[in-house]
């Protein structure tokens, strides 16, 4: 693979888990322009656009999910603190889904 890309993709993923998140944030958009490029530079019916698009989906939706999970489990710490309950309104329940933007 492009070697650029597995380096930002690794820098990101470093990042993701140690709650960077300025770092995730300019990585991302990193990762994103250098497969753009690197797709760009590519002839039209390369089969490795595919295989960036893929990979950039993959890199991309990790990250949410960590980011995501990395918050809420903040967030539920927070909420175990006495003090703090009384300022965080309670939640219901809400049904499990995942949804994808592409």
């Amino acid at each position: 693979m492009y070697e650029p890309l597995s380096r930002i993709e690794q820098e990101l993923r470093r990042a993701v888990e140690g709650r960077q998140y300025a770092e995730i944030q300019r990585l991302v958009l990193a990762f994103c322009e250098a497969a753009e490029a690197h797709a760009r530079a590519l002839p039209p019916a390369d089969p490795r656009i595919g295989e960036i698009a893929g990979m950039t989906q993959e890199v991309l939706l990790w990250t949410r999910t960590m980011v995501q999970s990395a918050r809420e489990s903040v967030a539920l710490q927070l909420r175990q603190i006495p003090k703090v309950q009384r300022y965080i309104p309670t939640l219901t329940a809400l049904p499990a889904t995942l949804r994808v933007d592409v």
